[in-house]
């Protein structure tokens, strides 16, 4: 009974040892040329380079937006700073969204004078966006988000949120409305 317990041990010993020089930094030797022998350093450490998920997050935020035209090109709320910025999150597959969409065109041209502008987002592919559009008759600001709808806060569509002159969350809805309808312009209307 005792030998198959010692070789157990003996086992547990050998993966905890190979895990641990696992970790330790690679030692490597470098063969010493004679013309380079004086300058040159018989054992080179190498310590693999530090990648944490910050690092990551950080590089990829330098070179992405937050959404896109349909063209592709990058695209910030940032670039209507001074202006009432609606942003209605939306896809092509939900029959509500698609059905507001006319009432939120209304609503952008009637509240465009009072210094609102009005975007339709969509975490949707650029092409599928695009294809969508050709089949209907549908105006307006449509952009694509980069990221999923999830990462804006969004878990119901479609969603809209109203952000003041400076960027601020004034207003969020959830659902479809009626946003040509007096009650949802003056609603609108009510930025501090």
């Amino acid at each position: 009974m005792q030998k198959p317990l010692i070789g157990l041990l003996i086992l547990v010993l050998f993966i905890v040892q190979s895990c641990s020089e696992a970790t330790s930094p690679i030692t490597q030797t470098t063969p010493v040329l004679e013309s380079n022998a004086a300058s040159a350093t018989p054992n080179t450490t190498i310590t693999p380079p530090q990648i944490t998920i910050s690092n990551v997050a950080t590089a990829t935020a330098v070179v992405s937006s937050t959404f896109q035209d349909l063209l592709g090109n990058p695209l910030e709320l940032s670039a209507y700073a001074g202006k009432k910025v609606f942003v209605n999150y939306w896809a092509t597959w939900c029959a509500p969204c698609i059905r507001e969409i006319p009432a939120i065109t209304k609503a952008a041209a009637i509240l465009e004078p009072e210094n609102y502008v009005f975007l339709l987002a969509s975490d949707e592919t650029l092409e599928k966006i695009n294809d969508f559009l050709l089949d209907r008759d549908f105006s307006g600001n449509f952009i694509k988000l980069t990221t999923y709808v999830g990462t804006q806060g969004i878990n119901v569509m479609p969603s809209s949120v109203l952000y003041d002159e400076k960027g601020e969350v004034i207003n969020r809805w959830t659902g479809a409305f009626e946003w040509d309808s007096p009650e949802m312009l003056a609603e609108l209307r009510q930025v501090p």
